[in-house]
């Protein structure tokens, strides 16, 4: 398997998988709290490519930077995982994102294959 070919092995599924678990203690327990009170608030969702989007048009300052910032370490962690399992980036951030929207609870926002913002 090429790092530019999209399909994973069963390893490096059940690998990204439980990476796709640690990604919300990357910062600590207080970013968590932030990222679930910005779920809770309807302010900030998952999207399907891995990433947090803004449901809401127009977000207050804290919102947007914590979208930001996990954006970024996420995209870290993505490329770190690509690496280790010698896949593409993108074959990372889409079992990521469904590990990540299937574990959301209820009420949780999320963007739906067609670009809309679902609420669980």
């Amino acid at each position: 398997m090429t790092s530019s070919d999209p399909r994973l092995t069963r390893r490096a599924v059940l690998a990204l998988a439980g990476g796709a678990l640690l990604l919300p203690l990357l910062p600590g327990v207080a970013f968590a709290q932030s990222l679930d009170e910005a779920r809770a608030q309807g302010l900030l969702g998952e999207r399907p490519d891995g990433y947090v989007g803004a449901v809401q048009p127009s977000l207050p300052g804290w919102a947007s930077s914590l979208m930001e910032s996990v954006n970024a370490q996420r995209k870290q962690k993505y490329a770190e995982l690509a690496v280790a399992n010698g896949t593409s980036i993108e074959a990372v951030q889409v079992v990521v994102a469904e590990k990540i929207i299937r574990n959301l609870p209820a009420g949780s926002w999320y963007m739906d294959a067609g670009g809309a913002w679902v609420q669980k």
